[in-house]
């Protein structure tokens, strides 16, 4: 399978995570309060670090993804639709700062790429991201621009996981709530379940985008 990094990162950095919420558990029961204030920070930062693992996964498998197609040599003219939303991305924002009437030349010339026999080259650095904090939205345009066959996360309860995991982080992130009360806020069971949930969505968006490679669903 490709992403052997990428699940080594998952897995390492996912245990870890898991040993730092067994061990919060154990210092918000104790009778230090100083001791009860960091474990239920460890907590909050949990959340943070999870969030900020997700969308590093995310990014770098999506970019080995599109590289890997384009070391493929896969002309133009056989790219699947969809992925011309990034191959002419800059082309998208050229005509979207002209005037109508200036503007219909790049138009003909961005349809006229479809037929190109040339190999498509698709950018590393023009993702189907928005720099927020992923949630369940962030894989469904995954999976739309991508034109990915499998559904873009594995159940409702891990689209609900992802919204509560960005909610979370925002907050704490932006300061609308301390570490400390968020952490006091949180069961250790919910946050390894988050945890869980966030496991599973990786293996789930590695393995797709593997079989999209392999049974070349890039292609028309």
């Amino acid at each position: 399978m490709r992403f052997t990094s990428e699940l080594m990162l998952a897995t390492r950095e996912l245990a870890r995570v898991r040993a730092d919420i067994a061990h919060a558990d154990t210092a918000v029961i104790s009778p230090s309060s100083p001791v009860q204030e960091r474990g239920a920070a460890v907590r909050a930062s949990a959340y943070v670090w999870l969030a900020a693992l997700l969308e590093r996964i995310i990014r770098d498998s999506l970019q080995a993804t599109l590289r890997e197609i384009t070391q493929l040599a896969v002309p133009v003219r056989d790219l699947r639709f969809s992925l011309f939303s990034l191959l002419c991305d800059a082309e998208f924002a050229s005509i979207a700062d002209r005037s109508r009437s200036s503007s219909w030349e790049q138009k003909i010339a961005m349809f006229l790429r479809t037929a190109e026999a040339k190999p498509a080259l698709l950018a590393e650095n023009i993702l189907p991201l928005d720099g927020r904090t992923i949630r369940g939205e962030h894989l469904d345009t995954i999976w739309l621009v991508l034109g990915l066959n499998a559904p873009s996360v594995p159940s409702p309860l891990h689209r609900i996981a992802l919204k509560d995991l960005a909610d979370g982080r925002n907050e704490i992130a932006h300061g609308h709530i301390d570490p400390v009360t968020f952490g006091r806020s949180k069961a250790t069971n919910d946050m390894l379940g988050i945890a869980k949930r966030v496991d599973e969505v990786i293996l789930h968006l590695l393995g797709s985008l593997d079989a999209y490679v392999d049974e070349k669903q890039y292609t028309r």
